[in-house]
């Protein structure tokens, strides 16, 4: 499992089991998880103060007799070098760079999620293939680098996290794009899941090398709810190594199980010469108005560089 944090649960943990049994039942009163990130609810208290003399009284006394310091940090992210999104906000997303906004308008942060609804592909104007290049909402990072999407795919207008039929072989897919520092150049990478034609349900992989694509996928059915986790890993040597799994809602506490990409990890053709900087983000896009509309949508993405 990848993105633990040094402190938080693990310390309120530790402090748990230093507490007698009328202590415990109060500091699981005032003590949670947040579902994505681990960070405990504590800060949440911060606008109550007659909590938190209560709480500090619980630390000390369960911690009295041990020797080692404990450490409670309630910040978002204590590793300067990761950076958590679960999408919290109403409206437009935080801070990303943009390209091709226009290609598709109503992406937005959702009742926790990225969500992408995509009602118009007049001209393929969402799609990146070739020299097609649709909407990218992305972070800049360097190599190397670890870029995680979890429960990203497509879903209904209606229902998000309900995939679309796959009727008349629709070509619908949201995930994860590499794009060379330069956005107007057409040199990404980039996985996606969705309906791929009649390989409905699965995975695809694209290289695209100076305007000319390579694709293929991890076959049909392979993603039966349309969702998955997407995890892509820069190596330190501009090279990019893919995995996938099936959604893993509780990764907080349960090991990730992933699966290189069409057992090499390696996507198709050949890729580009990636410099130290590139951007990695979120795409949603359609080929044809088949399956349109449709939304992508992801619950948080994760990256450490």
């Amino acid at each position: 499992m990848i993105f633990k944090r040094k402190y938080h649960t693990k310390n309120l943990v530790e402090i748990e089991n230093k507490c007698n049994e009328s202590q415990k039942t109060h500091l699981i009163l005032i003590i949670s998880k947040n579902r994505f990130t681990g960070t405990p609810a504590l800060k949440y208290y911060s606008m109550k103060p007659y909590l938190l003399p209560f709480l500090l009284f619980l630390v000390l006394s369960c911690s009295e007799n041990d020797s080692e310091p404990m450490v409670i940090n309630d910040g978002e992210n204590t590793d300067p070098n990761t950076f958590v999104d679960e999408f919290n906000g109403t409206g437009d997303l935080v801070n990303y760079v943009t390209n091709n906004a226009e290609a598709l308008p109503q992406v937005s942060q959702t009742s926790g999620r990225y969500h992408a609804l995509l009602t118009d592909n007049s001209s393929n104007v969402t799609l990146h293939f070739h020299d097609k290049q649709g909407r990218l909402d992305a972070k800049l990072v360097e190599f190397p680098f670890e870029f995680v999407a979890r429960n990203i795919g497509i879903g209904t207008t209606a229902e998000s996290q309900t995939a679309p039929q796959a009727s008349n072989s629709p070509y619908i897919f949201s995930g994860v794009q590499v794009h060379v520092a330069n956005l107007d150049s057409y040199n990404s990478s980039h996985v996606v899941v969705g309906h791929r034609g009649s390989a409905s349900f699965t995975i695809e992989g694209k290289n695209t090398l100076n305007g000319n694509s390579s694709v293929n996928d991890i076959g049909k059915n392979s993603v039966p709810d349309g969702r998955a986790d997407i995890r892509i890993v820069g190596n330190a040597d501009y090279s990019l190594t893919v995995y996938w799994q099936l959604p893993n809602s509780n990764y907080q506490i349960e090991a990730d199980d992933w699966t290189l990409y069409r057992g090499t990890g390696s996507l198709p053709g050949t890729a580009p010469e990636y410099g130290k900087s590139v951007y990695v983000g979120l795409i949603t896009y359609a080929y044809g108005t088949d399956g349109v509309p449709f939304v992508g949508t992801c619950d948080a993405i994760q990256i450490r560089n």
